[in-house]
C-alpha cells in the first residue's frame, strides 16, 4: 500500500469513521490537499489502533498462520478468543474470518 494515498483508500469507510470518533481525521490545507501531519497521524492510528487487543491484532495480520494462533492461545489461554475489542465490537475470530489472507 502506498501510504501517501491512504486517505483515498479509507475515506468514508467504517474504519475511517471509527478513527474520526477516536479524534483522528485527515485535515486539508487551504488548497484542498491533505496535510502531511494529519496523514501521519491517521497512518499511525491505523497501525496502532489495535495495540490494546493483541489477539485481535494478530488475527488482523495478513501473514497470520495457525501456528501463530495456537502459540497465542497456548500462552494466553483459550478464553482470550472470547474477548471483544472496544473499537470494532468483535471477537478475534470475527476479525480472522474477515481476513482475506487467513
Amino acid at each position: 500500500i502506498d501510504l501517501d494515498n491512504v486517505d483515498e483508500i479509507i475515506g468514508e469507510t467504517a474504519i475511517y469513521h471509527i478513527a474520526e470518533n477516536a479524534g483522528v481525521a485527515y485535515e486539508e490545507d487551504d488548497e484542498g490537499y491533505v496535510t502531511d501531519e494529519s496523514s501521519r497521524l491517521v497512518n499511525e492510528w491505523l497501525i496502532h489502533h489495535m495495540d490494546n487487543a493483541p489477539f485481535h491484532k494478530l488475527c488482523y495480520n495478513s501473514s497470520i498462520t495457525t501456528k501463530h494462533i495456537n502459540d497465542y492461545l497456548n500462552e494466553h489461554g483459550n478464553d482470550s478468543a472470547l474477548a471483544i475489542d472496544p473499537i470494532h465490537g468483535m471477537t478475534p475470530l470475527h476479525i480472522l474470518s474477515m481476513n482475506p489472507y487467513a
